[in-house]
């Protein structure tokens, strides 16, 4: 069996109006991470991950070595941050204006040895970019070291800085998030209240097969997939990638699908999103509740599968699925109010663009 044993966030539930960028709009923003960035003293994407690179999973780490191997997984989301982070001088004195520093730690696999040094002697080291998919795509990686190379611990460091110039101007061009202009709010599987806003969010997991302390969930299995799909940035609207990813990660885990009851959904709330992976659940799972994160914290990009499954933990060990945020309809299976815990199974979704589908399954009963 492979353990969830700990578990460090960051993000946050506070939006902040962007302003001088092209397409102003709002952005779930952690102040902290922009503290001296003005100066290039500091470079917000590294402060952002290392807030979660905490003393505590460093301890526990050190104090509780393993008989096996350890591996270390960086879920970038992209695999070279130089060049689209600078948030550049359009006007110093903006909020999340930063001056761009490019030390040779930006490019990620060295940013990633540099990290996992932090504990102790590791077996492997590797990134990842698989888009907004990487944090759950890395699941079915991790799962490969420990069922047939013999590691016995992994340590998931999954964040990027969503909040820059290219990310903003990216979606504000496309349409897909709110801009500050609009009154609506986003939620996700609403027909009115549709798009997202960005949001910083970074997260740190471990995952073992000789647990030191009580784990927080047990992992069953997952699977990444694509769809037959000439568009990249697209995706079908019958949810193709969406069902191969979850049927997979059924049949890795041995988990019948009428098991399983409670899905956090990659849940964008954009209207191609919408439709793909409702398709796809409905098809898939014969009962389910399920749930959306972004509109909550933001779209934390590469970070967002991983870090949206462990605040579902969380809820769930509060004994509820919490309700989507904004939902203008009454909805009791992409829920528009809390709703009461339906068994120990959950299934967590993700998408990237690059035609990438990912799914992983845990239960909550260990």
């Amino acid at each position: 069996m492979i353990y969830l044993t700990h578990c460090e966030t960051i993000c946050t539930e506070t939006t902040t109006l962007v302003d001088d960028i092209r397409y102003p709009q709002r952005a779930h923003i952690i102040p902290e991470t922009f503290r001296r960035a003005k100066s290039g003293m500091s470079y917000p994407p590294h402060k952002l991950l290392e807030s979660v690179v905490t003393k505590e999973a460093r301890e526990y780490v050190h104090n509780n070595p393993t008989s096996g191997k350890t591996a270390f997984i960086f879920a970038a989301g992209n695999q070279g941050w130089m060049g689209n982070n600078g948030r550049y001088d359009k006007d110093p004195e903006a909020t999340l204006h930063y001056k761009v520093k490019v030390p040779f730690i930006v490019l990620t696999n060295i940013y990633a040895g540099r990290i996992a040094s932090m504990f102790g002697p590791v077996d492997h080291v590797s990134t990842d970019a698989s888009a907004c998919a990487s944090s759950l795509k890395v699941l079915m990686d991790m799962y490969n070291l420990v069922t047939n190379y013999g590691f016995t611990r992994v340590i998931v460091l999954s964040g990027e800085d969503a909040v820059n110039n290219l990310s903003l101007e990216f979606f504000g061009e496309a349409g897909a998030s709110i801009q500050a202009e609009q009154d609506m709010q986003p939620s996700a599987f609403d027909e009115k209240n549709q798009g997202f806003y960005l949001g910083q969010g970074a997260v740190l997991s471990v995952f073992e097969t000789q647990p030191a302390k009580q784990p927080r969930a047990k992992f069953l299995g997952a699977y990444s997939a694509a769809e037959d799909n000439t568009n990249p940035l697209g995706q079908r609207e019958d949810g193709a990638g969406y069902s191969k990813a979850v049927e997979g990660a059924l049949w890795v885990a041995k988990t019948p699908a009428d098991s399983v009851h409670m899905v956090k959904t990659h849940g964008t709330g954009t209207p191609v999103n919408n439709a793909a992976e409702k398709t796809a659940l409905t098809r898939s799972l014969p009962e389910f509740v399920a749930t959306s994160y972004k509109p909550r914290i933001g779209h934390t990009m590469g970070a967002s599968g991983l870090l949206e499954t462990v605040l579902m933990l969380r809820d769930i060990e509060n004994g509820k699925l919490p309700a989507i945020q904004n939902r203008t309809d009454s909805d009791s299976v992409f829920v528009s109010s809390d709703t009461p815990v339906q068994g120990d199974k959950f299934l967590s979704l993700a998408a990237g663009m690059g035609n990438i589908y990912a799914a992983a399954l845990f239960s909550s009963e260990v």
